[in-house]
C-alpha cells in the first residue's frame, strides 16, 4: 500500500513539472530568449533544480522582459544576470545547459 501511495505521489508531482516547464519556458521566450532555445534550457532546469532555484531564475527572465526595448536577449547576458542569484548551483545549471541547448541547435 506505501508503494502505491509512493508512486501516485511520484506520478503527481511528474505531471507538475510539465506545465512547470512551459511556464519557465515561456518566461524565458518573453525575456528575449529564442523560443527553441527557452524550451531547451526549461526542460533541463526543470530536471536539476528546485522549486525555489527556479523561482529565482523566473524572477531574473520577468525582470530581463521589462528591459525587453533593449533588443534580443543573448545567452551571456542572462548567464550574467543569473549569476547576480548568488546560488552556485544555478548558475552552473545554466551556464551548462546554455552550452549543451546551443550545441543542439
Amino acid at each position: 500500500m506505501r508503494g502505491k501511495i509512493l508512486i501516485l505521489s511520484l506520478l503527481a508531482l511528474a505531471a507538475c513539472a510539465q506545465p512547470f516547464e512551459g511556464r519557465v519556458a515561456s518566461r524565458l521566450a518573453d525575456a528575449g530568449l529564442s523560443r527553441p532555445m527557452a524550451d531547451c534550457m526549461a526542460k533541463r532546469w526543470v530536471d536539476r533544480l528546485s522549486l525555489v532555484q527556479l523561482q529565482k531564475i523566473s524572477g531574473v527572465a520577468d525582470d530581463l522582459a521589462k528591459e525587453r526595448s533593449q533588443g534580443k536577449l543573448t545567452v551571456g547576458r542572462f548567464i550574467e544576470r543569473v549569476r547576480a542569484v548568488d546560488d552556485p548551483e544555478v548558475a552552473e545549471v545554466v551556464t551548462t545547459s546554455s552550452v549543451a541547448c546551443a550545441l543542439r541547435g
